[in-house]
């Protein structure tokens, strides 16, 4: 039994360097979930919401998950000597697959948040952005 312990924390001890990665890329599939949940009940009501397309996202979080620790395990023990050497900083792959992963997620939730209020989020950056160039401008003339 000691030795089955012994394993599991050896196992645990190996992924630290990532946890937060790991944290990261299940808090963007936690918060998608959220969103689109919101959006399928603003838009078609509670009877929309199926636990048969729930339990999707216990899937995908797995899917994530192990393709973030596997690729880890890959960049420990064989890619990270170089990656190092040559750019400075350890597990290059590991964190653009989670930048990658985080990206898509936060895609989705962007386009929930779009659906379900009806409003395109690029074209309010871009207002907000030309007014402050505005301000700016008026502010330049005052002075």
């Amino acid at each position: 039994m000691k030795y089955i312990q012994y394993l599991l924390a050896s196992l645990l001890l190996l992924f630290v360097p990532i946890y937060g990665l790991l944290i990261a890329v299940g808090t963007a599939i936690v918060l998608d979930t959220f969103t689109g949940v919101f959006k399928s009940i603003k838009l078609y009501g509670w009877r929309s919401v199926k636990s048969r397309k729930l339990s999707n996202i216990v899937s995908k979080m797995m899917l994530y998950e192990i393709c973030i620790l596997l690729l880890f395990v890959m960049d420990k023990f064989v890619l990270n000597e170089f990656v190092k050497h040559a750019f400075g900083f350890e597990f290059m792959f590991t964190k653009i697959c989670a930048i990658l992963l985080m990206f898509i997620e936060l895609v989705s939730v962007k386009e929930n948040v779009e659906e379900a209020f009806k409003i395109d989020i690029w074209k309010m950056v871009k207002s907000v952005l030309n007014r402050a160039k505005d301000i700016r401008a008026d502010i330049k003339a005052i002075k």
